[in-house]
Formats: structure tokens, sequence, C-alpha cells
């Protein structure tokens, strides 16, 4: 676009909203007068006399629930037959082909049925390199689910010192701010682990909250929860929140569900479902106020007031953190020379998962829509049973002072006060993301706004190690 001419511009109205947020909610970005599209929709181009104007965008629109669904068995044999027809649209580039194998749930059922249909039998993951290794789970998993699923498996581990560079170099592919640490190592897995031949790399990013896996909408639907929300019950649940992190997890739900039908309303669970960055920080640094950090994502989700609470918090997902998600990663592996495929987002496999009413699937725990996809698909039980990892990693390993990102500080010190950003870096969850998101932030504004070369922050990083 700077080629072309454009102007390119920093939209600090949308700041707010990043540094809370870590994204930014389409169809805004964090260039001035540039936007997206949302996830699924369409843009309609009209072109008269060799000039363009765009008459449309909208917005993808689900399915109605089928209310002749009756149970998640019927649904898991569904799916998994239209993830096989999905997967098997790279049969005829299958010595292109190869998987990410995290060694979890769905993963190992894209995994499965890619060698079932001699689609690939090459599988890939990774870990962080600063990690300790008695909390890392990464190469357990994917070692232990490579063996049971009988496919050839690499490995591949990073040095510190290549994920700070890949840190750089990631946000310079992605061309905007990382929404996740695990960003870096796609990055340089997909540069230095999987092979040059291997160009189409299958994703198992999909099968979250459309799925029906989310605490919130999973407790909301449970029987027993109106009889918690009654005075007596709710006080001792609190006074339980003291020592178990489930009752306060559960306590928090309770305190917010009153709100759950008015959006405008900050206090509305919707609005501290993915509010990573601290919101304090965030209001006075940037004087708003809490309406004001809402103000575009209520018009977006104002549009879908005739649908039902899950299915506005199912598309505000697929909106949002899932669609940012899919951006970042499938730039970084374009400019890798890869194509990611995430046969959980095709739309024929999208339309049937929204069309379940959500009592069926929100059926948990003996019930559990994922774990009968992989039941359908013959996973082994361990794999099926074992708690979920998700590439997280611990704070202490990477927030605090003299972590991981410490030679990164006087890159960023260009554009936020050394001070400040110590105060960022701490335990405490919503600072430390915001830590996160000063650093992603100051490099994206390095490169993209003042337009500075990579390779002079590459050796700005050199030359503080």
């Amino acid at each position: 676009l700077r080629l072309a001419g454009v102007v390119i511009e920093e939209n600090t109205h949308v700041l707010p909203e990043f540094f809370v947020f870590r994204f930014v909610m389409p169809p805004n970005t964090l260039y001035n007068s540039i936007y997206q599209l949302f996830c699924g929709g369409q843009l309609t181009v009209d072109i008269t006399n060799t000039k363009c104007s765009i008459t449309s965008a909208t917005m993808y629109q689900p399915p109605p629930h089928d209310n002749t669904i009756t149970s998640n068995k019927e649904n898991a044999q569904k799916i998994y037959e239209l993830l096989t027809e999905s997967l098997k649209k790279l049969y005829p580039r299958k010595t292109e082909t190869s998987i990410l194998l995290s060694g979890g749930l769905d993963s190992s059922v894209l995994t499965k049925i890619s060698k079932s249909n001699s689609i690939t039998n090459q599988s890939y993951s990774t870990r962080y390199p600063f990690e300790d290794p008695h909390y890392d789970l990464e190469k357990e998993y994917s070692l232990s689910a490579a063996k049971a699923l009988h496919v050839e498996h690499t490995f591949y581990e990073p040095t510190n010192q290549e994920y700070l560079i890949g840190f750089i170099e990631a946000i310079s592919k992605a061309e905007e701010p990382l929404h996740h640490l695990q960003s870096v190592l796609f990055h340089l897995l997909f540069k230095k682990g999987v092979p040059e031949e291997k160009k189409i790399i299958i994703h198992g990013q999909g099968a979250g909250t459309t799925f029906g896996s989310n605490d919130f909408l999973y407790i909301q639907n449970r029987i027993y929860f109106k009889f918690l929300q009654n005075k007596t019950p709710h006080k001792i649940i609190q006074k339980t929140s003291k020592f178990s992190s489930r009752a306060k997890k559960l306590v928090t739900i309770l305190n917010k569900s009153s709100k759950k039908d008015n959006y405008q309303d900050p206090g509305n669970p919707l609005w501290s479902w993915m509010d990573f960055g601290s919101k304090q920080w965030v209001y006075n640094h940037f004087n708003i106020s809490e309406n004001e950090l809402i103000k575009d994502r209520y018009e977006i989700i104002n549009n879908l007031q005739n649908l039902s609470f899950y299915d506005i918090w199912v598309l505000y997902s697929l909106f949002s953190d899932e669609q940012m998600t899919l951006s970042i990663w499938s730039k970084i592996g374009e400019e890798n020379k890869k194509i990611l495929y995430f046969p959980y987002y095709d739309k024929k496999i999208l339309d049937y998962a929204l069309s379940i009413p959500w009592h069926i699937k929100l059926h948990r725990p003996l019930d559990d829509l994922r774990k009968k996809i992989a039941t359908q698909a013959q996973i082994p039980k361990f794999i099926i049973k074992r708690k979920k990892s998700s590439l997280g990693i611990k704070t202490s390993h990477w927030a605090e002072k003299n972590g991981i990102f410490e030679p990164i500080l006087p890159l960023v010190s260009t554009v936020f006060n050394k001070k400040d950003i110590r105060k960022m870096q701490s335990n405490n969850p919503k600072d430390n993301m915001t830590y996160w998101n000063m650093l992603n932030y100051s490099i994206w504004k390095r490169l993209f706004i003042n337009n500075e070369p990579l390779e002079h922050l590459i050796e700005e990083l050199e030359k503080t190690n």
C-alpha cells in the first residue's frame, strides 16, 4: 500500500481497545482509514468506467438451530465425516502437505484422519526454549501422540536468541502486533522446522467456543446455576472462593450473570472475556471511560441483538479473537511460503456446529462434543483424558524482570518510558499482558509507522546481547 502511494498512519482511536484486548476488532485496524472484513463476510464492489466503489460489506450469518438434532453422538459422527471431506481436498497435493500435532484432541483427530486417508504422515511440533522442563507438556504430548498415531514426527526447539529475533520477524510478517506468544514459535517452525517442500500445513485451531468449549456458557446452562444465584448458596460459594480457584471462578460468573443481556453495560461478561490487559492502566494512560473502551465493539454486537446470548457470544469470539488469530498465523505462514489449512473453519463444519442447539452442545462433561469426535476417530483414551496444554507458558518465565524479553527493552524504550515498562513486568496477569502489548506495539510502530527497516531493529537487538 505504501509503494502504491497510500499514506500509512496510525489509528490512535483504537489504541485503548488494543491495549486491553490485544487486537482491534473488525472493521477497524491499527492503520488509519484501512479496514478489514469480518471472518466469513463478503465484499461487493461495483466497477464503473474503470473506477471501483464498495457497494456492501456483509457479516457471516449463522444458520438457524436444527431442532431435529438430538445428541452429540450424532453430531460427532457428522462432524467427523465433514472433517474427512474437508481434508480429502488436500489429497491432490499430499506430497506437499504436513500437519501440526500438539498431542491435544483436535490436532490428534486431524492427524488420524489425514493418515487414514493417505494425505500426510508427517507431523511437527515445537516448544518455548525458556520454559521450565518440569512444566513443559508440549514435547511429552506431541511425541506420545505421534507414537500412538504412528506418524513420522519432527520436534523443533529454537534457542532463546532465535525466539527474540523471531519475535521481531513475526511482527514484521504479520504487519501487526502479535496476539499470542506462540505466534513466534509458529514463525520459527515454518521458517526452520518444516521442510521447504511441505508447503501446506494442516492446523487444528477452531474447535473452541463454536463447539461449546466455553466454561462461562457451560455453567450458565447448568440446572444448578439458578439455585447458586440465591442469596445463601451464593454466600457459601463466596466464602469458599478464598480457598478454591474453582469456586473463585464460579463467583466471578455468578456476579456477572445478571448483566448478560445488557451489552451496553461495560460490566457485561462479554467485555471481560478477552480483556487480557489492564483496564485501569488504559483508563489512566488514554484518559477514557469504561463506556468509551467498548463503544466500537458494542456497535458490532448491537447488530446481533436478534440472536441468543449464546450465539452472540460465539460470533463475538469468531469475529474477534479467532479471526485475529487466523489472520496473524496465516500471514506469518504466507511470508514463510506456507499455506495454513484450518479444517475446523471449513464453512460446512462451521455451519453445522452453529446449527446444533445449545442445550445439546453444552451437555458436558459426560457428553463433550470434542471428546465424542475424538472417540469417533478412535483416538487413544490417554489423549482424550489428559488435560489441555494449548502452548501456554508460566508468566514467571517471560513477564518478570530479567525474563526472556529483557534484551528487547532498549528497542521498546524509544516508544515507552522504561520506568512505565518496568511497572508492568509482573506476575499479575493484567499487568504482564499490558507488558506484552507494550513490547508488540512498540516494535510494530517502529516497523510500520516509523518505517524503520527490519534489519536495523535486529542489529539493534543483537548489540544489546
